[in-house]
């Protein structure tokens, strides 16, 4: 079996790297840095995203500050390794995104949406399902059910715990008391309305800045494939972000 290594960018992080590679090529798998049938990532949630764009199944190992989607400790390494081999797993599927723009394409793990880029407010209008609504503030983003749990969260307080749903999250809305909207996995589009004079404002993806909008312009975001975790352990988003729990 062939399997490739990614990481965080953390010296804390590289030693136990270099373990794994090691436990893995004594268990009889090949290190395969271009077309691996599985991928581990090492390190925390963002760790995690880098992994899905490889679009091969993950494994994933805890070592970051947060790691709410992280099952495995790192000296869990050689008995999971194992496990695999054996096939002594559950498969767990997380729905990504696609978001597009002009020549744009970018598929999401967590979210995608508008936000300002200058310091002012903006409109954006959400369609989607035959209804709309417009918002204006600093933007809308889409979350996923695993995205609810970082970005949308710290704006909302929402936690989206089913897994054919999308989150819409209204940033720092002006003069409204609808802070999120949870609608059915659909798609959707965004539109950045005029404000009577020119704008620009942010295209955001997985906490990335990829393109610029501006008054008239249309982000379409849309269902995408689902990313593929071999899990080992049982995980708990909820014990993460709700540290008060026993």
């Amino acid at each position: 079996m062939k399997l490739k290594i990614i990481s965080k960018e953390s010296p804390q992080v590289y030693p136990l790297v270099s373990k794994a590679k090691s436990i893995a090529e004594s268990l009889g798998y090949t290190i395969d840095e271009s077309n691996p049938d599985v991928v581990m990532a090492i390190g925390g949630d963002g760790t995690l995203l880098r992994a899905v764009d490889f679009g091969k199944p993950i494994i994933t190992v805890k070592a970051g500050r947060r790691s709410f989607l992280m099952d495995v400790e790192p000296q869990e390494i050689e008995n999971i390794l194992k496990r695999l081999k054996e096939g002594d797993y559950y498969v767990h599927e997380y729905p990504l995104l696609r978001v597009s723009y002009g020549d744009i394409t970018k598929e999401v793990f967590n979210e995608a949406g508008i936000l300002y880029d200058e310091p002012e407010s903006i409109i954006v209008t959400a369609l989607f399902q035959e209804t709309s609504f417009t918002s204006e503030g600093d933007g809308i983003l889409i979350s996923t059910p695993q995205g609810s749990t970082g970005w949308s969260m710290s704006i909302t307080g929402v936690y989206l715990g089913v897994p054919n749903a999308l989150e819409i999250s209204l940033v720092s809305p002006i003069l409204s008391a609808v802070k999120s909207l949870i609608v059915p996995r659909t798609s959707i589009k965004l539109v950045m309305e005029s404000k009577g004079y020119d704008q620009k404002a942010r295209i955001v993806a997985d906490g990335n800045v990829i393109g610029h909008v501006k008054p008239g312009d249309v982000v379409e975001i849309t269902p995408s494939r689902n990313a593929i975790v071999y899990r080992f352990f049982k995980i708990d988003p909820l014990r993460g972000i709700s540290p008060w729990r026993k």
